[in-house]
């Protein structure tokens, strides 16, 4: 049953808080450039944060992708073209850390000479605490607690790729710019958005706050800027300014519209 990753993470920041238990892994994304037949080792550190609970760990994988709206959507191992879950390995798929402890946890990844022709693969690797923590929740009933945290494993070929996102579409809904962009390369792609907006009447100009994107080769992403609640009505022309971190080149959209 597919579910989303965002909520592990929040369970995970209240269990922190409220249970006093934790890990930390390090770093939370791991990359991969091989071609096929060809094997890497990447090391994972995984620490305790408790000073006082002593946790089981084991490790797993499940395929992921994003969805529209750039939400993680995880599904059983191998059940997505993308999927790279079978080929990786570790060190140890269960291990026992004390309190402030940390491992180096050795993550191979080995690709089959006949692996399929995506461009990208991907895999969740979570880490999972086995031995359950006692706990009160908000309403004070007692729970047992379970730690989980995720790292995205992601691989291309070793080999020249291209990098390109493009917007779309741009339109104005009830004070708020809806935005799309697609990814139409071959690599996956991470960037910011910055939108200045100018009042077409008066000259007057404003910054909306900047936002985030994360895709994946093929993937179409809906945005949506929240235009600021003091803005007067008007004809305004917004500019987007696009900067993807793996390339240096800047894409640029103008939008008119009128905020009613």
């Amino acid at each position: 049953m597919k579910r989303f990753l965002q909520s592990v993470f929040l369970c995970l920041a209240f269990l922190n808080a409220k249970a006093q238990v934790g890990i930390s892994v390090s770093p939370p994304r791991t990359y991969f450039h091989l071609n096929g037949g060809q094997s890497e080792v990447k090391s994972v550190t995984v620490t305790n944060v408790s000073s006082a609970k002593t946790l089981d760990l084991s490790v797993s994988f499940n395929d992921w992708k994003y969805d529209e709206n750039g939400n993680n959507i995880i599904s059983p191992p191998t059940t997505l073209p993308t999927s790279s879950a079978d080929w990786m390995t570790v060190s140890k798929p269960s291990f026992r850390l004390s309190p402030g402890e940390s491992y180096d946890l050795e993550v191979r990844m080995t690709v089959p000479f006949n692996a399929n022709t995506e461009p990208v693969h991907t895999t969740m690797m979570y880490i999972t605490q086995t031995n359950p923590q006692d706990a009160v929740d908000e309403q004070g009933k007692a729970i047992r607690v379970y730690v989980r945290s995720g790292v995205k494993i992601y691989r291309r070929r070793n080999a020249a790729h291209n990098t390109n996102v493009e917007f779309i579409s741009y339109r104005y809904d009830r004070g708020r710019l809806q935005l799309s962009i697609e990814n139409d390369g071959d690599i996956w792609a991470d960037g910011t958005i910055n939108t200045d907006l100018v009042n077409t009447e008066t000259g007057e100009t404003s910054e909306l706050k900047s936002i985030a994107f994360y895709t994946m080769p093929g993937d179409k992403r809906k945005l949506s800027l929240q235009l600021p609640e003091e803005l007067e009505k008007g004809k305004y022309t917004a500019i987007s300014i696009m900067n993807c971190e793996a390339t240096a080149v800047l894409k640029v959209a103008e939008f008119n519209f009128v905020h009613l």
